[in-house]
């Protein structure tokens, strides 16, 4: 792609500091939350055992630091696509080339490795603050950053009052998300070292999940609700739901139509163990994934006020899915069924 002159009138006075930041801030932003969905997506789908590590507390900060690279890498092909990036137009920010061009895409891309490396120190913790400190210095002394002396200028444009009030909404509304998700990685820290406390939704009974394990609530192929407890630690994720039986029924037909309504995707059986749950009879049932019998099943059936309440633990590589932290578990989840 050829470069374009900007007009003079568009070269204004130099950007400053704050200005550049929240810029660039505000592109990283904008790409890191769907870019983190989908890789999210994309490795929970590869295998159990990747789906597990992401429940991890911190696990998000440890992807979000290795696709930092992919972001810059699209911010550089979005620059070349549009010409600026959302972050630049919205705060008027424009970067040229020292003869007041607009910079190619490798130009530009070329740029984004050395401000990753020399201006974000590649994000890594003490060495981000170092690099960002000096180039801060340069910046606001009227310098160029180390990064781009002899090669570029970075200039901004006059923001009019609405251009204003519209950046300070988005930086605002931006920062109440990134607020949220921090606030949640806190209290699911929290909840995986010493456990925490977890409602019951249908029958709105609190109890204490034990520590190692975090929920996620979802919907399985019936579009039933359903509530998902992950342990990576022991390498089990474990399945809570209701179903609700119209008429008298027996459990023992459920775990029947039940073993032959999930054939596709679980090869069960009824154990012959026994079990009692919170003083009732429960039926135990055992088996794996249809897909990978190295995943194995321990499912639990118990009868309670004209439904069935099952607890379905899955041991991922061969564990066996009825540790006692599992167990443990499942008897905290039976209690918030009265």
């Amino acid at each position: 792609m050829s470069t374009v002159a900007i007009g003079a009138e568009s070269a204004t006075a130099l950007a400053r500091p704050w200005r550049r930041f929240w810029a660039r801030v505000l592109d990283y932003w904008l790409l890191i939350f769907p870019v983190g969905f989908a890789a999210g997506m994309v490795m929970g789908s590869i295998s159990v055992e990747l789906l597990l590590w992401l429940q991890k507390p911190m696990s998000n900060l440890i992807v979000n630091w290795c696709l930092s690279p992919l972001v810059m890498l699209l911010e550089g092909l979005i620059y070349g696509w549009l010409g600026t990036t959302p972050g630049k137009w919205l705060l008027g920010v424009q970067l040229l080339t020292v003869n007041g061009q607009r910079p190619t895409r490798g130009q530009y891309l070329r740029r984004q490795i050395d401000v990753y490396i020399f201006g974000l120190g590649a994000w890594l913790p003490l060495v981000s603050l170092l690099t960002t400190l000096y180039q801060y210095g340069k910046v606001r002394d009227g310098q160029a950053a180390g990064y781009d002396q002899g090669k570029f200028e970075v200039r901004a444009a006059k923001l009019s009052p609405l251009r204003i009030v519209c950046t300070a909404l988005i930086l605002i509304g931006m920062m109440a998300v990134n607020g949220y998700f921090r606030q949640e990685t806190r209290e699911s820290h929290r909840s995986y070292t010493s456990g925490g406390p977890w409602t019951n939704k249908l029958t709105g009974r609190e109890i204490t999940i034990p520590s190692g394990w975090s929920h996620q609530q979802s919907k399985n192929q019936d579009q039933q609700d359903v509530d998902m407890f992950f342990h990576p630690d022991a390498g089990i994720y474990a399945v809570f739901a209701r179903e609700s039986i119209p008429g008298p029924f027996e459990l023992e037909d459920y775990a029947s139509a039940w073993i032959r309504a999930a054939s596709d995707s679980m090869s069960l059986y009824v154990s012959s163990e026994s079990d009692t749950i919170e003083g009732q009879p429960a039926l135990v049932v055992l088996g794996s994934i249809a897909g990978d019998k190295s995943q194995k099943v321990h499912a639990t059936l118990l009868k309670r006020n004209g439904a069935v309440w099952r607890v379905v633990l899955i041991g991922t590589a061969g564990v066996s899915p009825d540790r006692a932290e599992a167990l443990k578990l499942r008897q905290a989840l039976f209690s918030s069924v009265h």
